[in-house]
């Protein structure tokens, strides 16, 4: 997701713009959140690596073992110069459920 804050026409690729046509620069947590929730598809807060914090958030969807991370505070060396606080970072996958729970153990 962050690449895509670049420009880059060749960002994601010939063939996802082929089948989902244009790609915004940046996607809001919020509008995502939104979206997923009217489809009944929850996320759920896990910690965030203690290197990546306070800079980022992540949440986990549990049924598709997938994370959205975004950018919850701009740091200067830490987050890219081109997302705003709120745009989604990347999407991660699989991340399972015991990688949740190490990241619980460890917060």
């Amino acid at each position: 997701m962050h690449r895509l804050a670049r420009r880059d026409r060749t960002v994601p690729g010939e063939v996802l713009r082929a089948r989902y046509g244009r790609f915004t620069p940046r996607l809001r947590f919020e509008k995502l959140r939104r979206l997923l929730d009217r489809r009944g598809v929850p996320l759920v807060e896990i910690p965030e690596y203690p290197g990546n914090a306070p800079y980022y958030r992540t949440f986990w969807q549990p049924d598709s073992l997938t994370a959205v991370s975004f950018v919850a505070e701009r740091g200067a060396h830490s987050t890219p110069a081109l997302l705003r606080a709120g745009d989604v970072y990347g999407v991660h996958a699989p991340v399972t459920a015991r990688e949740v729970e190490t990241r619980r153990e460890r917060a």
